[in-house]
């Protein structure tokens, strides 16, 4: 607002129907947003922020500790605190709290995954790098000769992040770190259940491969088709285990 009086009156109003450190955290979401603070910019002293917003300085500092717990403000020892931007592990702390607390399941995370995946396929055929392409490679020569279901579940999350991180695009890796621990879990339970069975195995290793070649040829086609019989045989898991969850619920015996 350029108007002074109008931002005082706004200010005014915004204070009085907000609790105080709602109204503090507004101030400072307001000068990320509109772009007045940028990663490593240093913020003003506690004592002129207090005086400016007309609050004490404890409120302050009360939400710039909890800025710095996200991972958005860096206290210096001597220097002062300045903005950044490593909200990663925290966000995927909350995140995972949220989903069990909504009881998120596993066949909402297939599908998120299905989609978000496929698209970062599509963009690692344009973005990745040589260096990358190869790190893929060597996680799937490693998995050839990994008969551990565990440890090949490992190899298999590595490979998947490595496709997502070669996809070049921010938030497709800012959404998947906040998802990890979570999809982790599901990658871990439905590889050694898929691993008990070779010939799912085979075929589930297979599409891997199917993809990386896509990924090479740059074939999008080819890839996502890959991509879709790797989701196939997880969906097929997927209606295995929903089965035996509803056999349990319902007190029936094979």
């Amino acid at each position: 607002m350029d108007n002074l009086e109008e931002y005082k009156s706004y200010k005014s109003y915004r204070k009085e129907h907000k609790k105080t450190y709602q109204y503090v955290f507004d101030y400072f979401s307001e000068q990320i947003l509109s772009g007045e603070l940028k990663v490593n910019d240093k913020i003003l002293p506690e004592r002129e922020i207090a005086e400016q917003l007309d609050v004490s300085r404890n409120s302050i500092r009360e939400v710039m500790h909890m800025l710095e717990i996200n991972g958005l403000l860096e206290c210096r020892q001597g220097s002062g605190n300045y903005v950044r931007c490593e909200p990663q592990e925290y966000m995927a702390t909350f995140i995972n709290m949220v989903m069990s607390l909504q009881n998120i399941n596993y066949t909402e995370v297939y599908y998120i995954r299905m989609g978000y995946e496929t698209v970062a396929l599509k963009l690692a055929m344009k973005n990745a790098s040589p260096e990358e392409i190869e790190g893929m490679h060597q996680v799937l020569l490693k998995m050839d000769k990994i008969v551990d279901p565990e440890e090949s579940a490992k190899l298999d999350i590595e490979f998947h992040n490595r496709l997502i991180a070669a996809s070049h695009n921010r938030l497709i890796i800012l959404y998947s770190s906040m998802l990890r621990n979570f999809m982790n879990r599901f990658i871990v339970d439905f590889r050694v259940k898929i691993m008990e069975e070779r010939q799912r195995a085979e075929a589930l290793q297979r599409s891997h491969w199917n993809i990386y070649d896509a990924l090479v040829d740059k074939d999008f086609v080819a890839g996502s088709s890959a991509m879709q019989k790797h989701f196939d045989i997880i969906g097929d898991q997927l209606e295995i285990m929903e089965e035996e969850f509803r056999k349990k619920g319902s007190g029936k015996k094979e």
